[in-house]
């Protein structure tokens, strides 16, 4: 990730901020361990039911942090694979 001068975080160039992926692109990324789920809804459906591995990121906490969150929330190293059904 790159510094626009702003302190904002940007994507590199090549790299898409955001994409959509296949059910089949996300399970090879997951099972390569190049990816991980983040499941963005609230915490009472993420108990209720979630995806095998997926861990919990609700937008609502997202939006309260205005978008930063903790290095503890997700892995740094794998790219987020946002799911909210």
């Amino acid at each position: 990730m790159a510094s626009d001068g702003n302190d904002a975080i940007t994507a590199p160039r090549d790299v898409p901020a955001f994409r959509q992926l296949s059910v089949a692109e996300a399970h090879a990324l997951v099972e390569s361990g190049d990816g991980v789920l983040v499941d963005t809804r609230g915490r009472k459906l993420y108990d209720n039911a979630h995806a095998t591995g997926a861990v919990s990121l609700p937008v609502s906490e997202i939006e309260a942090a205005n978008g930063a969150v903790t290095v503890d929330a997700v892995p740094s190293d794998r790219l987020l694979i946002l799911y909210c059904a």
